[in-house]
């Protein structure tokens, strides 16, 4: 990682101890954290209206082909009402090692997405992200071309327990010759407190792409409240493919910093 990355860092989590100090002093007055992470479904609620709310972390893979895949994701969420708001993300590093020992190091691809939110009721309602994955990385780290991301949203709450329901797809911009242009995707989560600090989820998700074959994936995580505007998370994920057992090791943060202005 580079010299001006550590930097960043550094002044990040300052700036999140400092929050922390804020937030026991006035826990009554700010709104809380909707963490997206680190499931790979989203839930269709925003973050808070007005507020700039940070998720990061780190995360390895370790593939059956004893390759390694360790990455830095990131997502700024702003929401300008209830119902509407923005999503910037990718992977700040990326350092991928090939069997052998070969490997790239670098930026990833970046995506920004529109968010709109259509409530139901007090305990459901529907969510639709729309927007693009820009070709950032320039290692061979991403796709290389600019990908078109579409997901649909179902969530509901039923007593202390949340669902989350995603079903997706990827119009791939450099697609495999042979291959569809179109990958389709999905997300089954289900999560609850265990106390007021507590937490838990596991879900399951998978991709589909014509002649290129399916995905599925079992996650299960927890989650730590430190305080209303800061939530640690930890798990694992395994891929359930009968040709390719991957297993992803993250843990990570979702932090609301505050009003940008």
């Amino acid at each position: 990682m580079t010299f001006f990355a550590q930097r960043i860092g550094v002044r990040l989590v300052l700036l999140l101890v400092a929050s922390l100090a804020v937030d026991h002093a006035h826990a009554e007055d700010e709104p809380s954290a909707t963490p997206y992470r680190p499931t790979i479904s989203n839930p269709a609620d925003l973050s808070a209206p007005g507020y700039i709310e940070f998720e990061g972390g780190l995360q390895r893979i370790l593939a059956a082909d004893d390759s390694r895949r360790d990455s830095v994701p990131y997502l700024f969420k702003y929401a300008f009402s209830d119902t509407s708001g923005i999503l910037l993300g990718g992977d700040a590093h990326i350092a991928q090692t090939f069997p052998g020992g070969s490997s790239l190091n670098g930026l990833g691809d970046t995506f920004l997405e529109w968010k709109q939110r259509f409530p139901l009721s007090a305990d459901t309602a529907l969510g639709f992200e729309a927007g693009f994955q820009s070709p950032t990385s320039r290692n061979g780290l991403g796709y290389g071309k600019t990908n078109y991301l579409f997901n649909a949203i179902l969530s509901t709450n039923f007593g202390t327990n949340h669902i989350d329901l995603n079903a997706g797809a990827v119009r791939i911009g450099d697609a495999i010759p042979g291959t569809s242009r179109i990958q389709q995707t999905w997300a089954a989560s289900l999560s609850r407190p265990f106390n007021e600090q507590l937490g838990g989820a596991v879900e399951l998700s998978g991709t589909h792409q014509t002649s290129a074959g399916s995905t599925s994936e079992l996650l299960a995580a927890i989650n730590y409240n430190a305080s209303p505007r800061v939530v640690f998370d930890t798990g694992f994920a395994y891929q359930l493919n009968h040709a390719a057992h991957d297993r992803t090791f993250f843990a990570g943060v979702t932090w609301l910093i505050g009003k940008p202005f």
